[in-house]
């Protein structure tokens, strides 16, 4: 059944003001991670619903952190980490891989308005850099855009290297190319570090191959398309078991 946001919202405050109270690490990190399912699950809604105040995007970004705190409390993948640590941890990389993916998806039109302005800025700046030498000098290296000669002004700027000749010049871009370059990297690299997690989570899945081979046949295999809906469903179930095996319960 299907809830509005705010009825998730206060289910993951439940869980996660649970796990506040909570000493032992491995039952808080739990805790943790079932409070960030509910916020998950509070993200979902708003996707539904766009009278919604807050955005999906910032509900997500601020569930990634509540599952990094959690992986912060101990060493969940170490030498000393214990057969029940690294199954949590490949459930929180999972959740980890697509939150970060979501994250790019609900941000990936904003990403290839950047990426058209950026490839035109900087194709209009080779253009200029090509351009003959107003006193008849000739060019005999065709520059790219990332590597444009300085203006002389900037150059004023430079900073000369104290261990030699050497000086390093900087090239003067316009605020909005530089805010635009900013953005389209933070969203972006909501992609590497999707891959990054997820082959994290493969990685740790080999040591417990049972446990998560019972977990897909129960619930589904999970994968990169899986939606945020599957996605809260495995990890819940995961999580589930998780407590079973500890005592949790």
């Amino acid at each position: 059944m299907l809830h509005n946001a705010d009825y998730y919202m206060q289910e993951a405050k439940k869980l996660k003001h649970k796990a506040d109270a909570l000493l032992e690490k491995f039952g808080k990190a739990v805790n943790y991670a079932d409070a960030a399912i509910s916020f998950i699950e509070c993200g979902n809604a708003m996707e539904r619903d766009p009278l919604e105040a807050k955005s999906p995007y910032t509900m997500y970004s601020e569930t990634v952190e509540l599952i990094r705190y959690a992986m912060r409390l101990k060493n969940f993948t170490g030498s000393s980490a214990t057969e029940g640590d690294k199954k949590l941890a490949v459930l929180c990389y999972r959740c980890l891989s697509l939150l970060y993916l979501r994250m790019f998806k609900l941000k990936k039109d904003h990403a290839m308005k950047y990426s058209r302005s950026l490839m035109e800025y900087f194709k209009n700046s080779s253009k200029v850099s090509q351009a003959p030498s107003p006193w008849g000098g000739k060019s005999t290296e065709t520059p790219s855009p990332m590597s444009l000669s300085p203006s002389p002004i900037s150059t004023l700027g430079s900073t000369t290297s104290t261990a030699g000749s050497s000086s390093v010049g900087t090239v003067s871009i316009p605020q909005r190319i530089h805010h635009m370059a900013a953005s389209h990297v933070n969203i972006t690299n909501n992609v590497l570090r999707s891959y990054e997690h997820w082959d994290m989570a493969d990685k740790l899945t080999k040591e417990n191959k049972e446990f998560f081979i019972d977990l897909d046949l129960v619930m589904g295999p999970l994968t990169q398309h899986s939606s945020m809906t599957n996605l809260v469903r495995y990890i819940r179930q995961g999580l589930h078991w998780l407590r079973t095996e500890a005592h949790l319960l």
